[in-house]
């Protein structure tokens, strides 16, 4: 089944829908969930989930996250146990709510996930694959509760047309956070 956001992707790819109101769509999913995706972003500079010592802005986070000293300096990680119910309290329904599955080599790896609550998401593809599987299993993703990474990647990417609404889903991103489409 294709979530009505990933159709209204293909729908915009197809030429029936405008990029405005998939933009609208996306903006508002992020909103919904309080989850904000930057694509300037490298996870081996800090990969993981953290928390700010102090409240920041969206943007000093951002700048944060292009040195790993002046990052560990406002950053704290958040542990296993935290950083698991993120991923249950916050990114997961969104990705379950919009259909995005994507694979970590696909998004996560060059993406920075900011939340509602302050907390940062900065991972790797593998991290990134192994939460999304978790996540799946939860909520026996497609009827199944044994999902590993590699497999929900397989699953992922088998999608119909996945090539072409990652890449829309990807200028989408950078077009919402004002830096402009990309080839």
């Amino acid at each position: 089944m294709t979530r009505p956001f990933i159709a209204s992707l293909l729908s915009h790819v197809d030429g029936q829908v405008s990029r405005e109101v998939v933009l609208q769509a996306y903006r508002e999913a992020e909103e919904k969930h309080g989850v904000r995706i930057y694509d300037d972003h490298d996870a081996r500079v800090a990969p993981g989930a953290f928390k700010p010592h102090m409240p920041i802005s969206e943007e000093r986070v951002r700048t944060l996250t292009r040195s790993w000293e002046q990052f560990d300096r406002a950053l704290e990680p958040l542990g296993r146990a935290a950083e698991r119910n993120l991923v249950i309290r916050s990114l997961g329904p969104f990705l379950s709510d919009t259909g995005l599955w994507v694979a970590g080599a696909d998004l996560a790896a060059d993406h920075l996930f900011i939340f509602r609550g302050g907390e940062v998401g900065s991972w790797t593809a593998d991290q990134w694959d192994q939460h999304l599987a978790n996540w799946a299993a939860v909520t026996q993703y497609r009827g199944r509760d044994d999902w590993t990474a590699e497999r929900l990647v397989e699953c992922v990417r088998s999608a119909p047309r996945y090539h072409e609404w990652t890449k829309l889903l990807r200028n989408l991103i950078a077009e919402a956070r004002g830096v402009g489409v990309r080839g």
